[in-house]
């Protein structure tokens, strides 16, 4: 019986999943945006003749579990209810395969590593854990110092920037739908709260091979969550083109003086 007991405990760890004889823990990322509702899905697997007792969720604080929620599958055997900063504002359901626990309107706050554990009425428990980051959306994004319109040859420096956001915007720059992978006209920096990016092109030329060029920022959160961006068109008129418009203006300024002169 001591050589069972100890043989239970034994635990393999193999990369980010750890496997204790028929109780899985595998960590999923997950992200939310602040003021959305957001849903974590735990399947499990029922054991042929068993039946669901109860599903727990708890969240680590201060490097020990506190329980944020409790659903019993029987009514009879305890309360379905919701502690600390869930309350009001949270529900559990499971089914035969998988439970769900639904935060409505999330808080910066709510981020955390979240575990769900099953308990069955005769079988081992299985978990799952969820590391949850909450994203909240910059409060100003935008370009500046870009022109309305360029010549051949021109320089090009234009700044994306977002802030206000927690955690920090990732920024990227696309011309015509292709991202600019170039670290050399590409400068990107991360502040508390605020990302800048700008995009510089030496040679105008780049990107002139015809009239009209989409030059856009694009800001995301770290986990693809949230995506917006910027744009504006690239107007490239020709240098000589320039001149050939001023051409019939002066010749109309030479004759209304040699009119008057006669």
């Amino acid at each position: 019986m001591e050589t069972l007991r100890v043989f239970l405990v034994l635990v393999f760890v193999i990369g980010s999943t750890v496997t204790a004889f028929g109780n899985t823990v595998s960590d999923e990322s997950v992200e939310g945006i602040v003021g959305s509702d957001l849903t974590l899905k735990c399947p499990f697997t029922l054991p042929d003749g068993d039946t669901l007792y109860k599903n727990s969720w708890t969240i680590e604080m201060n490097g020990s579990p506190s329980n944020v929620y409790t659903y019993y599958a029987n009514p009879d055997s305890g309360p379905q209810r919701a502690l600390r900063h869930l309350v009001n504002r949270s529900e559990a359901v499971c089914s035969d395969t998988e439970c769900r626990l639904t935060i409505q309107k999330l808080l910066t706050t709510d981020a955390g590593t979240y575990k769900c554990r099953v308990e069955f009425e005769q079988s081992t428990s299985q978990d799952k854990v969820f590391i949850l980051t909450v994203y909240s959306p910059p409060e100003e994004f935008k370009l500046k110092g870009h022109k309305s319109n360029y010549h051949k040859g021109d320089n090009l420096s234009v700044e994306c920037f977002a802030k206000e956001s927690e955690p920090n915007t990732e920024l990227t720059w696309k011309i015509n739908g292709q991202r600019v992978t170039d670290p050399y006209e590409v400068d990107t920096n991360y502040g508390d709260g605020r990302t800048t990016s700008r995009l510089q092109l030496n040679d105008i030329n780049k990107v002139t091979s015809q009239f009209g060029k989409k030059i856009e920022c694009i800001a995301k959160s770290p986990g693809n969550a949230h995506q917006d961006s910027k744009y504006f068109l690239l107007t490239v008129g020709d240098n000589s083109g320039s001149v050939r418009h001023l051409l019939p203006a002066m010749s109309l300024a030479l004759l209304l003086v040699s009119t008057h002169l006669l």
